[in-house]
C-alpha cells in the first residue's frame, strides 16, 4: 500500500468515528430541550453541517435527520396544544417561551427551515410558515422583538440571542422558501434597529455582543447586494477592534470562547473579507 492509499484509509476510518458519535448522540433527544445551544435543534445543525461538507451519499441517513425533526415538531405541537396557542408550533427553554435566536423559537424555526427537505412540505405549509407568521406578529412597532412571552424586559434586548439581530437570517431565508418580501421587509426594519441601537454594552461577542450584530448586516447584503449593509457591517466591525474603554459592561465568563469571547471577533474579522457567502458560525449552514 502507498502512501496514498494510507492516507485515503485513515481519512475513511477518521471519518467512521466521529460520524458514529455524532449519531450516536441521537439516545439523548428525548431528554434534550429543543433549542440551538444546548438542545435537538443544535444537533440538528450538526448533522446538516456534515452533510453539507463531507459530500459523500448517504454519509448521514434521512431517517436519522426524520427522527430528530420528528422530536422537535412533536414537542412544539404539544406545548402549543397545552398552551393553547394561536401558533401551531410552540417551545419553552427553562419554563419560559423565547423568541430569539439562542434558545428560542427564531433559531429553531431557522433551522427547520434549512432543513425542510426532511420536512413534509404539508407540514411546512400549515405548520412551520404559521408558526414563523405567530412569531413575527409579536414584534414591536419599533421593529424590534420581545425576549420571550410576557417579558418584562421589554423593547431594551438589540443582541443575536435576545431580539432583532436573531430574527434577520430566519426572515431572509423565509423570502426566499416562501417567495414573499414581506419577510424581507421585516428583515430590513430589523436591520435599522440594530444599526441605532445594536452597539450593545454588554461588549463584542457573537451571542450578546457587536459581532453578531455584524453578522445581520452581512446578511441583508448577500441577500440585496446593498452596500449600504456591507458598510454597517465594517463599521461595527471597527467598533469590535478597537475596544474603546468603557464599551464593554459585561465581561464575559468564558473570555475565549466562540460565542461570548474573542474568538466570536476573530471569526467575524475573518468572515468579513468573504463578505458575499460567510455564514453566522454554528447558525447558517
Amino acid at each position: 500500500m502507498d502512501l496514498r492509499q494510507l492516507k485515503g484509509e485513515n481519512t475513511k476510518f477518521t471519518k467512521q468515528i466521529p460520524m458514529h458519535q455524532l449519531q450516536a448522540l441521537i439516545s439523548l433527544l428525548n431528554d434534550s430541550p429543543d433549542e440551538i445551544l444546548y438542545g435537538k435543534s443544535g444537533y440538528l445543525y450538526a448533522l446538516l453541517f456534515v452533510s453539507k461538507h463531507i459530500p459523500e451519499e448517504d454519509i448521514i441517513p434521512g431517517s436519522h435527520f426524520e427522527m430528530v425533526i420528528s422530536s422537535i415538531m412533536k414537542s412544539g405541537k404539544e406545548f402549543a396544544a397545552h398552551r393553547s396557542s394561536e401558533s401551531p408550533l410552540l417551545w419553552q427553554w427553562h419554563d419560559k417561551v423565547y423568541f430569539g435566536a439562542a434558545h428560542g423559537m427564531a433559531g429553531i424555526l431557522y433551522i427547520l427551515l434549512q432543513a425542510r427537505a426532511y420536512i413534509n412540505i404539508m407540514d411546512i405549509k400549515c405548520l412551520v410558515k404559521p408558526t414563523i407568521n405567530w412569531l413575527l406578529s409579536q414584534r414591536f412597532t419599533s421593529g424590534n422583538f420581545p425576549s420571550s412571552v410576557g417579558s418584562a424586559s421589554g423593547d431594551r434586548l438589540v443582541q443575536w440571542c435576545h431580539g432583532a439581530p436573531g430574527f434577520i437570517a430566519l426572515c431572509t431565508l423565509a423570502a426566499e422558501v416562501f417567495e414573499d418580501d414581506k419577510y424581507l421587509k421585516i428583515a430590513q426594519h430589523s436591520c435599522e434597529v440594530i444599526w441605532e441601537r445594536g452597539l450593545s454594552t454588554k461588549g463584542y461577542s457573537l451571542c450578546h455582543g457587536v459581532s453578531g450584530n455584524a453578522y445581520s448586516f452581512l446578511q441583508m447584503y448577500q441577500i440585496t447586494k446593498n452596500p449600504m449593509y456591507l458598510y454597517r457591517a465594517c463599521c461595527f466591525l471597527e467598533w469590535c477592534a478597537v475596544e474603546r474603554q468603557g464599551t464593554e459592561l459585561h465581561r464575559p465568563d468564558r473570555p475565549a470562547s466562540l460565542f461570548e469571547g474573542l474568538l466570536g471577533r476573530l471569526y467575524l474579522a475573518e468572515d468579513i473579507k468573504y463578505a458575499s457567502d460567510c455564514k453566522f458560525p454554528a447558525f447558517t449552514v
